[in-house]
């Protein structure tokens, strides 16, 4: 969570709007407090357990019934069942690149669960490049203007951190407890229409793949061009950021810089 504090610094918030991030299981802090000081009796986080957390989070915060959120990747798969479950809480909600486990991308998925690819579990500094390619448009596009989108010495800061950040083996196992489909977590279709949200979707996303998060959320081209894509459900609105990556645009831009006018629009957008 406290990788966000610069985007949302960024989205100019007024002083009176109460903002909280909550930091999940097996991410972050969680290492250090529980997995690293109590290894013998750490259990690896599973999606109703995450679920699970993050709704005792808000009611101990004591959250109004006034709320809206913003999730990202797994954020955003979090947030998406969230808002399912708790709309008492949840008015509105940002959805980008949700992690749904039937939108992760199959070739991801396959190479995680035989070995092949060490998605965020990097064990050399080839990993770091490789991984730093596919949250842009592909280890495979050689059309994008920078082939690789941070510099030599940024790779060399992940690469460290990632070895240092977390116990040998330990998101290669985190992944692979979530990559396990059960119960609403395996829905191949949208179980919550009625929501008010969001969605935004890199189209060459290598990560969590555009083409079923559209037909998760059952979208449709416009039969009015200006509109763009239409989704079954009246309260989902589904926008694509082009030529864009998990994380980096093919020019080397942040999802984060291209989205914030867009989810600052969105996102203070109250009831009432």
């Amino acid at each position: 969570s406290e990788e966000l504090a610069g985007f949302i610094k960024s989205l100019d918030i007024p002083p009176h709007i109460r903002i909280l991030c909550p930091e999940q299981m097996g991410h972050g802090r969680d290492i250090d407090n529980r997995l690293r000081t109590d290894p013998d009796n750490y259990t690896m986080p599973t999606h109703q357990r995450m679920l699970e957390s993050t709704s005792e989070f808000l009611d101990v915060v004591k959250c109004s019934s006034n709320t809206n959120a913003f999730g990202i990747s797994l954020g955003g798969a979090v947030c998406y069942y969230m808002q399912h479950h708790r709309p008492d809480i949840l008015q509105r909600a940002i959805l980008v690149s949700p992690a749904i486990l039937c939108c992760v991308d199959k070739d991801l998925v396959n190479g995680i669960r035989d070995g092949t690819s060490n998605f965020f579990c990097l064990k050399s500094r080839q990993d770091a490049k490789l991984l730093m390619r596919d949250l842009s448009t592909g280890r495979d596009d050689d059309t994008r203007k920078k082939k690789d989108p941070v510099p030599k010495f940024f790779l060399e800061t992940v690469y460290r951190e990632a070895r240092k950040k977390s116990p040998e083996g330990h998101f290669r196992e985190l992944l692979l407890h979530l990559l396990e489909p059960t119960g609403e977590y395996a829905a191949a279709k949208d179980v919550d229409t009625e929501s008010h949200r969001l969605v935004i979707w890199p189209e060459k996303d290598r990560i969590i793949n555009y083409e079923e998060g559209k037909q998760f959320f059952e979208v449709t081209p416009s039969d009015n061009k200006d509109e763009g894509l239409v989704s079954k459900s009246a309260n989902t609105e589904f926008e694509c950021v082009a030529d864009c990556g998990h994380v980096f645009h093919s020019d080397g831009r942040g999802i984060f810089d291209i989205i914030r006018p867009r989810v600052k629009e969105y996102l203070l957008n109250f009831k009432g």
